[in-house]
Parts: C-alpha cells; structure tokens; sequence
C-alpha cells in the first residue's frame, strides 16, 4: 500500500507540473537561429588597419553552437588575445534573435539580429554600456559573400547621426 501511496503522489507531483499536459509546438532553437546558423564552424579573419597609426589587428572569431543547441556563441581575438566573448539566442517573447557580447574592457553590447528577406544580410541594432555607464548605439550589417566570406560594417550614432566606424570582409578558414 505505501509503494501505491508513493506512485500516486508522483504521478499527482508529475502532472500538477505540466508533465502530463498538451503542450504548444514552439519553434526550435536551430529554425530560429538559421539566419545565423551559417556563421558556424572554422574561424573567421580578418585584418583591421587604424587609419590614423597605420597598426594593423588581426582578428580571429570562433563561432559555433552552445553545448546546449540553444546558441550560437562566439569568441573574438585581437592579435591572439580574447577580445569579445558572446551568444545569439532566440527570445520567444520578443520572436527575435538577441546578441550580447562582452568585451576585455569590460562593456557589455545587447542587441537584436534582423535578416533580410534576402536570405544574405543581418541587420543589427545594439548598444554598447560602457563601465562608466555611459551608453553607445550602433547599427551594423552582415552581408554573406559565398559560403566562406561576408563583409561587416558598422555605424556609430554621433549627435543624432549614423556616421561609418568602419568595414571590413571576412574570411572563413576551415
């Protein structure tokens, strides 16, 4: 009788948490995130050249699926060094792919991925809090070239103005 007792109360503990309940079909991380999906696997580079000292940065950026297949998550170097490190996730409630990403300085960017409906661009909008607090906004496009190339551009807002930071093009190295 006490094992009865015991089945019944976790059957009763298994339902009142929704075991036992229909649920509603949700999207899957890998559907929702295929408009990133692509960037996944070898390591992208690049070089960046500051145009007033000339110094050039070589970027290395390793992407590829959390453990959990729930996101997509990177890891940028500079020169070697870890620079940014983040994820992609899908937000249900927003039905929007959301970035954020830290970098070795400590800012902290948020912000949303939108495709275009030509399957080759991403548009990002995101927000750059600094350690001070103070907020930046930016705008930036990914624009695939091929399976193993896109070019990345970003806009700063400045005085209520998009003005160019700058554009590089990425190549995959597998």
């Amino acid at each position: 009788m006490q094992r009865f007792v015991v089945l019944c109360a976790l059957v009763w503990a298994a339902l009142s948490n929704g075991f036992g309940q229909a649920s509603t079909p949700t999207k899957s991380a890998d559907n929702a995130l295929s408009p990133v999906a692509w960037l996944v696997g070898g390591t992208w580079v690049t070089d960046v050249k500051n145009p007033q000292s000339g110094a050039v940065t070589h970027v290395d950026s390793h992407i590829t699926w959390a453990p959990n297949h729930q996101a997509i998550q990177f890891v940028t170097d500079f020169n070697g060094k870890p620079h940014y490190n983040g994820f992609y996730a899908y937000d249900a409630a927003a039905q929007a792919i959301k970035f954020y990403y830290t970098s070795e300085n400590g800012d902290l960017s948020i912000g949303t991925a939108t495709p275009d409906p030509d399957g080759k661009t991403l548009r990002q909008q995101f927000d750059i809090t600094h350690p001070n607090g103070n907020t930046e906004h930016y705008r930036s496009t990914i624009v695939r070239d091929g399976e193993n190339s896109y070019q990345f551009t970003v806009l700063g807002q400045h005085n209520g103005e998009w003005k160019p930071e700058f554009q590089v093009q990425y190549q995959r190295k597998l």
